[in-house]
Order: C-alpha cells, then structure tokens, then sequence
C-alpha cells in the first residue's frame, strides 16, 4: 500500500491516547450529505419524521451556526478540513482540481497515476488525468490516521461514499476498506493503492445488481400528501438543468435516455434520491461484514451520501427537488440511527453529521426576488483576461500567452513569458487583479504577492481567501464573484458554490452520542470541529494541524 509517513519538527507524529466521552464509546461515525445547507434544517424542521434529522436536534447538539473559514468550498477541500480539522492553507486541497506547474497538468484532489481501479475500469473523463483513488495529495494526518497509530492499527476505519474524493480523503492514508461508486460501469470500486481485489461484502453487492433496481421506475416525490411548492417554489423554474434526460419537472424517468442499465442509468441514479438508497446499503454491509464497534477497541466510520449535490447543482436550492432530496435524506438517517442502535448499541456510538459546502441559488430565482444576481462567463479568465494584459504589457513572442492555466477561480501565470517580457510577476499579478476587479460581477480579486504577505489581511474576505491559498498548489490571481453571481455559467443551466459568501459556507453540525446534552446551540463554530469531536469519542489526540477544539457548549 502508498503512503508516506508525516513529520513534526524533526521527530515522527504520535497519536495520544485520551479518555474517551464513556468508555462505552466504541464507535464514531461522519456522516456527510454533500451540499446539504445549514438553513435547510431549519427551513424544513416542521416536515421531518420522528428518528431522523430530529432526533439529532433534539437528543443532540445542533450547532445552527456554523460555517466553512475558507473561500474554497467545494468537496474535496471540505471533506478533507473534517477529518483533519485544517484549512485548505495547511491540507493542501485547495479545490477538486488545480494546476501543478512542475507537471504542467492538471491533477485532482483524490487520485494519482500509480494506482488502478478495483475492479478495473475504463478511462471516464478526459478533464481528469488518468489514475484512481489515492489520499497521497492530503498533506496532513487523519483522525483515522491518529486512530490507527494509536491503537497499532487494531481500530478499524471504513470510509464509504458515491464519489471517489468523498470516500478517499475522509478514510486517510489507512483505511481498512475505501470504495466509492464508478457511474461508468455501476460498480462500487477501490484502487490499488488500498487492496489488489474488493471485499467479499463489496462484490457481493456489485455482482448482486441492486443498482439496477430503479432502472425503468419514475422518481416521483416522496410525499404525496403535501404541498411542496408551499415548502419551496414551483415545479419548474427558469435556470434550472434537465439532468441525465430527467427533464425539469416530476416525475423525473429513471432510464438516463437508455434501453437498458448503463453508464447513462448510472449517471441518472447518481442525479437523483436512489444513490443514497444504493449507499446506505453498502454501508449496512460494511457495518455487519467489518463488524464495527463491536470490541473494546474503537472504530471510524465516514459516510458521504453524495445524490444531494448533482440534484442541487442541476434543479438549485430552491427547487422541489432539493426539497424531496433533503425529506429522503431524514429518512436516510432515520434508518441509520436504527441500524446503528442495533449492530452497535445505544449510548455506545457518537455520530457528527454535517456537509462539506453549501450552494448558491439560480441567479434568476435571485433576479426574481429583486437581487443583483447573473452568470459570469467563463472566457473571462481566459480569453479576455488574456487580451487585457496583452493590451497593458504587451504581446509575448510567436503562441505563447500570458496566462498559462485558470480553473476557476484561480489564474496561472506564464512565468516564462514574464522573464522573456522582463516583468516581475508582482506588477503581472496587480495588472490581471486590477483589470479583473473592475469587471461586472466581481467583487475582488487578490494576487499571490498579497497572499504570501507578512501581514494579516485587512478584511473578512481576504483572510478567508488566504485560508484556500498554499503556496505550492494556488494559482497567481484568484477571483471573488459578487454575491449570487456565478462564475463560468453564463449561458449555462444550474447552480454551483466555491465562493466565501455565506450560502456556501454555513452548513449544519449535529452531534448525537452519550454525554452530549441535546438542544440547539447559538455558538459559533467551524466544520473543523468534527476533527476534535471525532477524536475526543475515540479517545485518541485532535489532528496536529487542527485549527480549533471542540466547542465550548458541546458539554463534554
């Protein structure tokens, strides 16, 4: 298996051994639903059932305030900043995917080239370079990874989840099972990186089909006795997307335009409630199969329930959709609180459940309701931040550009062409930030020299932006959308996040476990918490690199 083993100064990290909440703790488990947004808790308190989301907020700590440090939230940073309670700045995700100058490519935040697919699987996106599941780009170590030092690897750690950087950073760099949901073939995969063939329990389920159980049916909504446009807004609203040919209103056809189950199913069945079905009996598996909390020697478990996500990227917040996602989703948990009562035991598991990011609304739900909002297109990192500094410094010899990548929201700069040009990449910086700031539906724009400065940043903004920047991985300029404005989907459909404003931010944190006094809290805290909390119900330290402890009104 790949590794590498982290260091502290000039000696090895160690994991230390505290009490834990009780003794009768033999479990912690995450629980993520990505891009579950922390007002939809409140927002929809009064249609959930008995045992799910209520449960946790009334027997647990719901923690209503809490929001992301950081600008970049996207999944990738934000699993990463759960489990080892940092920031983009010292974990080193500053996004899904980023530019690797001495690679000159692309990389993404979960995989690499060394490692193959288990079982293997054909090459799927040629946005993404080739290679499979690996926590090798994660620059700091796990609650699991302190889990496993501490107890000489007998406490185990299952990380389970539909996309692969959902399941690879939560689980660490030694997780005893990692498998996420390959669309291409409907699969759950691994990579070589964690094991040569998948559990017995894993290809059970694979070679059993159930993913193919909703081929064919309609998602229609989950509760047929109420008025979700009350709860929400109309079927179908201008802006939202059409998803794997599901249209934009229910009842949404379950085939993805196919005759039969295949890649174009799959990616329906991740778009839409089902996936989450699919998971939770992965995780039903792992749970009786890996036999979890079920010694004196305690376990992880992370789950990352990911249908949220493509259903509000595609329909928006304000969607039906996301309405009927987030009841499903108490549903969800109402059943997992069940199994986890019965495999493992009241009082003797501590369960966190929180999201990785919010999002934004559709730019014309915003217009709508009298809010300057719109959609920014994507050429102006590119083509037209290009031509600006070519009107400013000057055209570089033969093809070469001043700009040499952008992934939304960063720009890398040629440096070559800035030697050849004899510019210092500070004055090449301020000229693409001061152009960039003056276009429509930017609020900022921040060089790599501000962000590498010695003094703290002057306002919020900018110090949550710092809070996404390392130095090795960043780009030169990053850019700052205007509330409710999207970047790159101008002429688009749908919704995204990434931003520093709070609907992406703020998500929800609910603490469920022996010990914890239950009721809301108006305390405010970040999602870096959940490192400190996991840790402190497993009885081992808080990762070296967490920012924060655990919250003050948490009781314990």
């Amino acid at each position: 298996m790949g590794g590498v083993v982290w260091m502290l100064g000039a000696g090895l990290w160690a994991a230390e051994v505290i009490p834990p909440p009780t003794a009768k703790v033999r479990l912690a488990v995450l629980v993520v639903f990505d891009q579950l947004r922390g007002d939809y808790l409140e927002r929809w308190q009064s249609l959930f059932g008995e045992g799910g989301f209520r449960r946790l907020q009334t027997d647990g700590a719901w923690f209503t305030r809490c929001h992301y440090p950081y600008a970049s939230t996207v999944t990738g940073a934000g699993h990463a900043s759960l489990v080892t309670g940092a920031s983009p700045d010292r974990h080193g995700i500053i996004a899904n995917d980023w530019y690797d100058r001495g690679a000159q490519a692309m990389v993404y935040c979960a995989t690499s080239p060394r490692y193959e697919s288990v079982p293997p699987v054909p090459p799927t996106s040629k946005k993404r370079p080739p290679g499979a599941g690996s926590p090798e780009r994660l620059l700091v170590p796990t609650v699991g990874d302190l889990l496993k030092e501490a107890t000489k690897g007998k406490g185990k750690v299952v990380s389970l989840s539909l996309k692969d950087r959902g399941a690879v950073l939560p689980g660490g760099r030694r997780p005893d099972a990692c498998y996420w949901f390959e669309p291409s073939v409907g699969l759950f995969v691994t990579s070589t990186y964690y094991r040569d063939r998948p559990h017995p329990w894993v290809a059970a389920l694979n070679q059993g089909r159930l993913v193919d159980r909703w081929f064919g049916k309609n998602w229609i909504r989950f509760r047929a006795d109420l008025d979700y446009q009350r709860y929400s807004g109309p079927d179908e609203i201008e802006g939202e997307g059409k998803g794997v040919a599901q249209g934009m209103t229910f009842p949404h056809p379950m085939t993805g335009g196919a005759a039969a189950p295949g890649k174009e199913y799959y990616s329906a069945l991740y778009n839409s409630p089902f996936g989450n079905d699919l998971l939770l009996e992965l995780v039903r598996r792992g749970l009786e199969e890996e036999q979890l909390g079920r010694d004196e020697v305690p376990d992880l478990l992370c789950i990352s329930f990911s249908c949220n996500d493509p259903i509000g990227h595609t329909w928006g917040p304000d969607s039906q959709e996301v309405l009927d996602v987030t009841l499903r989703s108490d549903r969800i948990v109402r059943e997992l609180l069940h199994l986890l009562d019965a495999q493992v035991g009241p009082g003797r598991y501590v369960l966190v459940l929180t999201s990785d990011h919010g999002i934004c609304p559709l730019p014309e739900v915003s217009r709508a309701a009298g809010r300057d909002a719109g959609r920014i297109s994507a050429s102006l990192l590119e083509l037209e931040a290009e031509e600006a500094l070519r009107e400013k410094l000057g055209r570089p010899e033969g093809t070469a550009q001043w700009i040499e990548e952008t992934w939304s929201p960063w720009v890398w700069l040629n440096r070559a062409v800035m030697a050849q040009q004899q510019r210092k990449p500070a004055e090449v910086e301020a000229a693409l930030a001061e152009w960039l700031a003056r276009q429509p539906g930017i609020q900022a724009a921040l060089t790599r020299t501000q962000l590498l400065g010695s003094s703290p940043p002057a306002d919020a903004l900018a110090a949550r932006v710092r809070k996404s920047f390392h130095p090795d991985r960043a780009g030169d300029v990053v850019v700052v959308p205007k509330p409710y404005y999207l970047l790159g989907n101008q002429f688009a459909t749908g919704t995204t996040h990434g931003t520093p404003h709070p609907y992406d931010t703020h998500v929800p944190l609910l603490v469920y476990g022996p010990g914890v006094r239950g009721g809301g809290r108006d305390e405010a805290v970040t999602p870096q918490a959940t490192a400190a909390i996991l840790a402190r119900a497993l009885g081992v330290a808080a990762p070296p690199q967490a920012e924060v402890g655990l919250p003050a009104s948490l009781g314990w």
